[in-house]
């Protein structure tokens, strides 16, 4: 990397939830800092926000942004209060919000990527909120080409595929990148690239957003809706707790089934039978979740535990997910129909023993194995940390 090239701290450490440094400037509530940490927005990514910590008070960060001046902070502060330049404060970023945006600005870069590589279909416009991404797409695109799309997608995020950001100079840019560069070229100073794969990579862009280092941690991207040439797209929980609300819909339609008109019957039928691809998007959702558990894992007794509240997933779908799920790990699931499922690849903590303690406890039905078991959570409140104190208890 060019020696003479400043990389703010964002692009830098983007997994680094604080950092100290001073103030540089003032603007009345508004500051600028000796460290680049918030991101200021743009391509897209909306700006950071978070938090400073300054003569022992804490002032949230409700806006980033960037002029010919530099980059801003703009200050909430009932109170009126006295900054001064060159003091410490403490910087704390909103990681959840950042980690959100960071994983959907990648997938857009890699759905992007297969849709031009499948239909030579370019992405126009993309924009991104918390788990979601609306992509204008240059032609207009069929359900299954966009299904196709997604589900080799998903085959790459569950692969495990690296990311890397790559800062030059304009000179070293032109020389080495700018002729495989999809989409925009840059005629800045410092140009920002992000590259999809290892060594060369399948998909190089210019793009000063942030970005996870690793596909695989995005756990799945599943769509959301399909309107004329905007495709809207929902990644990791976000997809889950959309694909749960869709199965939801479907059994009212299941029931409704039960009427005698024919071309309602008909009409529901339709639905159904899309309502299966909506449905093996599910369970893969929930293999990608499976695969990848040590996203989500708080430890209990040095215990590796996983707690999911998803109230319209079905034993079947858990069972069919449940065979990605890899070692070490014990995964509880408030499923459908108020039944609380137990999955366990930890052999120092079988499902039926915890489930067996859980019956002494409720009284209710329930039963399995030590790899899966089941318990009927009728009248109990807050099972999950009824569970959490019974494997406390191990």
């Amino acid at each position: 990397m060019d020696k003479e090239i400043s990389i703010p701290a964002y692009w830098k450490i983007p997994y680094q939830e604080e950092m100290i440094g001073k103030i540089t400037k003032i603007r009345g509530k508004e500051l600028q800092f000796s460290q680049k940490f918030f991101y200021p927005g743009g391509g897209g990514q909306l700006s950071d926000r978070g938090t400073i910590i300054y003569a022992d008070k804490e002032f949230p960060i409700i806006d980033v942004y960037k002029d010919e001046e530099g980059i801003w902070h703009k200050i909430k502060s009932k109170e009126k209060i006295e900054f001064e330049e060159g003091k410490e404060v403490l910087l704390k970023l909103d990681w959840e919000r950042r980690y959100s945006f960071m994983k959907a600005h990648s997938s857009q870069h890699l759905i992007s990527h297969i849709l031009e590589e499948f239909y030579q279909c370019k992405t126009l416009k993309a924009n991104f909120e918390e788990g979601k991404i609306d992509i204008e797409t240059s032609i207009k695109l069929s359900l299954e080409q966009v299904l196709k799309a997604i589900e080799h997608a998903n085959d790459i995020i569950n692969s495990g595929t690296k990311i890397e950001s790559i800062v030059v100079n304009q000179e070293k840019y032109k020389r080495e990148f700018k002729q495989r560069t999809r989409g925009k070229t840059s005629d800045e100073k410092t140009v920002r690239l992000i590259q999809l794969g290892e060594d060369e990579g399948f998909d190089l862009v210019c793009c000063g957003g942030i970005h996870v280092k690793n596909l695989s941690e995005i756990n799945g991207i599943i769509l959301e809706n399909l309107k004329a040439y905007t495709l809207k797209l929902l990644v990791d929980q976000y997809g889950l707790t959309f694909a749960n609300q869709q199965r939801k819909m479907m059994i009212v339609l299941e029931e409704l089934t039960q009427k005698k008109d024919e071309k309602l019957v008909e009409m529901i039928q339709n639905k159904l039978n899309n309502f299966d691809i909506l449905q093996s998007g599910n369970v893969k959702l929930l293999k990608m979740i499976f695969s990848n558990l040590q996203h989500w894992k708080i430890t209990i007794n040095r215990l590796s535990c996983i707690f999911f509240e998803l109230p319209e997933i079905d034993r079947q779908a858990i069972l069919s997910a449940a065979k990605e799920m890899i070692e070490g790990f014990l995964v509880v699931i408030v499923g459908k129909n108020e039944i609380l499922y137990i999955l366990s690849s930890d052999e120092s903590i079988p499902a039926n023993e915890v489930i067996k303690k859980l019956l002494e406890i409720t009284g209710n039905k329930g039963g399995g194995n030590k790899a899966f078991a089941q318990i009927s959570i009728q009248k109990v409140e807050n099972p999950l940390k009824l569970v959490e104190d019974v494997i406390k208890s191990f």
